[in-house]
C-alpha cells in the first residue's frame, strides 16, 4: 500500500472513531509501588533499616514536597539501569504532579550497579555532576564493604543536602577516603598516576570505550562497585 493511501486510511479510521494501532514503547514488569518510599526486593536491608530510611524520606517529602524513593532489585535482567530508573519513576508517579520533583535511587545487587534518576524539577539542585559525586564518594565505598544500608542512608542524606545547596563534594570524598583507610593525599596522587598511565594505554590502542547512559526524563548518574 502506498504512503498516501496509508495516511488517508488512518484519517478515515480516526474520523469514524476506530482506534488506530500504534507501536508501544518498551515496557518493564515493574513491582507494585509500596506504601512508603523504600522497596527492598533484593533483601539488603533489615526491617529496622527500612523503617529508618522511610521515616527520613517521608519527613523530607512532607516538608519540601520533593519525593525520594529507594528501590533495590536482585537483577535488572539485562535492562539498562538508567532507562529502568526513569521509567519506574514515571510509572510510579514519583514527585509532585506538575513539579516533576521526584528522585529515584535504584540499586541492582546482581549487576552491582546504582543509579540516581532525577526529575526536571530537581535537576537544577541535583545536576548529573553532583549525583555522580554522591555515588562515587558517598555510596559505592560503603557498597564495596557490603554495607548497603550505610551507602543508601549516606547517599540519601547527600541528596537531601544537595537539594538544599549544602552538599560538599570535596568533604564527602575526603571522608570516604578516610573510611577506606587511605590518606586523601595519597589517593589523589595515585589517581593522577593512574590517569597518565591510562592516557598512554589508550593511545596504544588498549582498553575499552567508556559507556554512556541513555537519559530519559530529567537528569541522572550511575556507577558500579
Amino acid at each position: 500500500m502506498r504512503p498516501r493511501s496509508l495516511v488517508f486510511l488512518a484519517v478515515l479510521l480516526w474520523c469514524t472513531g476506530i482506534a488506530v494501532p500504534h507501536v508501544q514503547a518498551q515496557q518493564y514488569d515493574f513491582p507494585s509501588r509500596p506504601a512508603g518510599p523504600v522497596l527492598d526486593q533484593a533483601n539488603l536491608l533489615s526491617g529496622a533499616d527500612q523503617a529508618r530510611l522511610a521515616q527520613k524520606l517521608t519527613a523530607f517529602e512532607d516538608t519540601t514536597s520533593t519525593a525520594v524513593v529507594v528501590v533495590t532489585l536482585p537483577s535488572l535482567n539485562g535492562a539498562p539501569i538508567s532507562d529502568y530508573a526513569f521509567s519506574l519513576g514515571r510509572a510510579w508517579g514519583v514527585g509532585q504532579e506538575g513539579k516533576d520533583n521526584g528522585v529515584v535511587v535504584l540499586l541492582s545487587e546482581g549487576d552491582r550497579e546504582v543509579f540516581i534518576a532525577t526529575g526536571y524539577g530537581v535537576e537544577g539542585a541535583l545536576p548529573d555532576a553532583i549525583a555522580n559525586r554522591i555515588i562515587e564518594a558517598v555510596m559505592t565505598p560503603a557498597f564495596r564493604k557490603g554495607d548497603f544500608y550505610a551507602g543508601l542512608d549516606r547517599g540519601t542524606d547527600a541528596i537531601i543536602q544537595a537539594t538544599k545547596g549544602e552538599f560538599d563534594a570535596e568533604a564527602a570524598r575526603a571522608a570516604s577516603s578516610e573510611d577506606d583507610g587511605i590518606p586523601y593525599a595519597l589517593l589523589f596522587t595515585l589517581l593522577i598516576f593512574a590517569y597518565f598511565f591510562g592516557q598512554s594505554f589508550f593511545r596504544g590502542g588498549g582498553g575499552k570505550k567508556s559507556r554512556r547512559s541513555t537519559r530519559r526524563g530529567g537528569g541522572g548518574a550511575g556507577g558500579s562497585w
